[in-house]
């Protein structure tokens, strides 16, 4: 249905799927994000009921930020860039469909708080999530992780950066299933597809009052 560089994107059915392509580790780069936001605007005009995040491969959903992009910016550029993230996170969160993250390698940085806002999260086996701004000097992630988890989880996470494999993210309830990774896809398609099959307006209506209830600390940014 499209791609760019670093993404692409079909339908089947009812499921659109979003595959990041820029391997190894599917950083999050311009082009990533501008094809996120394309392919929910071409998914929304194709009547999609709900959407599957993914990395291409096994190695890593998102390793995080292009830091090659980021060494690059300058005080013209900088602003415009964190525009465009907070506009990608915020078309996730505002999406009217559900999406499901296939967590299929290492979610990092960033990439954590892509799988974050989706409104679903199941898991290979090989999953690892991480929220490793405190390492790099950055804050990241605290805002999702605060919203999901309980405090003392959410400091741990955050004020430690360690990362957190598959088992332990589900008991945390960030993963919602894990599987084999060759069962990955088939198992996020499925959780789309059983929402899919509910009354979309009514899916659509649940989220926006999920979302509402959690405005005083829900809105989208790298913070």
């Amino acid at each position: 249905m499209g791609d760019n560089a670093h993404t692409r994107w079909w339908t089947d059915g009812p499921v659109g799927t979003i595959v990041l392509d820029n391997p190894p580790m599917n950083v999050l780069s311009d082009e990533n994000r501008r094809g996120i936001r394309e392919a929910l605007a071409e998914f929304r005009d194709a009547g999609a009921r709900a959407v599957v995040l993914t990395g291409a491969g096994e190695r890593a959903f998102c390793g995080g930020a292009d830091l090659k992009e980021e060494e690059e910016l300058t005080a013209e550029t900088v602003g415009k860039f964190l525009k465009a993230g907070d506009e990608t996170f915020r078309a996730l969160r505002e999406y009217d469909r559900p999406i499901v993250a296939a967590v299929n390698g290492w979610a990092m940085g960033g990439g954590l708080v892509l799988a974050l806002w989706c409104d679903v999260r199941v898991g290979s086996t090989r999953a690892k999530l991480g929220a490793v701004g405190v390492k790099v000097g950055l804050m990241a992630s605290n805002v999702q992780l605060s919203r999901l988890l309980f405090e003392s989880r959410a400091r741990d996470l955050l004020l430690t950066g360690r990362t957190v494999e598959a088992e332990e993210a589900h008991r945390l309830g960030l993963l919602s299933s894990v599987v084999a990774p060759e069962a990955l896809m088939g198992e996020a398609t499925a959780w789309a597809r059983d929402i899919a099959a509910r009354p979309p307006d009514l899916v659509a209506a649940l989220k926006r009052a999920v979302n509402t209830a959690l405005d005083p600390i829900a809105a989208p940014s790298r913070r």
